[in-house]
């Protein structure tokens, strides 16, 4: 299996910066909480099906 680093490193890219913007406004734990989860979904669904429009097209 290859991995597209590009696709990779913009996701984490990302990432980091809705953490960062997640930190910053979190007002109490359970929101920090709440929006770190759905931060993770969110890119841990653009990474699969990055990767599976790799595994489609090879």
């Amino acid at each position: 299996m290859l991995l597209d680093i590009r696709h990779i490193v913009g996701i984490i890219l990302l990432f980091v910066q809705g953490l960062t913007r997640i930190i910053r406004e979190s007002k109490d734990f359970y929101e920090l909480e709440r929006g770190i989860h759905e931060l993770n979904k969110k890119y841990r669904n653009n990474f699969l099906r990055g990767q599976q429009k790799r595994w489609i097209e090879s």
